[in-house]
């Protein structure tokens, strides 16, 4: 299975398990938003100690905005793959150019 194997998958389960036709792109906005402030939530008890690093926790969370990221691409009828590429290739060209802050 590729990304876009999985984007797709992804996709058609949420669309299959939304009756009222209440998920969209500004939808899943605002979920993937959520997402990365439960990762970020984490993140500040762990900074000031509450409890350690817990690797899997981090990666149930990070999957978490990852899934609602292909999803939002999905909806929009963005190749995900194509996306990840063309700008990965864009910074490896910033890099090339002497850095992130060269425009």
């Amino acid at each position: 299975m590729d990304i876009n194997d999985f984007a797709r998958m992804n996709h058609e389960r949420s669309v299959t398990n939304d009756p009222k036709k209440a998920f969209d792109w500004e939808y899943y906005l605002i979920a993937m938003s959520g997402e990365c402030g439960e990762l970020l939530n984490k993140l500040k008890k762990i900074k000031r100690g509450d409890f350690p690093l817990n690797r899997e926790e981090i990666a149930e969370e990070v999957t978490d905005v990852l899934t609602y990221t292909f999803l939002l691409l999905s909806e929009l009828g963005i190749d995900v793959e194509n996306a990840i590429m063309k700008k990965y290739e864009k910074v490896n060209q910033r890099l090339a150019n002497g850095g992130f802050h060269v425009r």
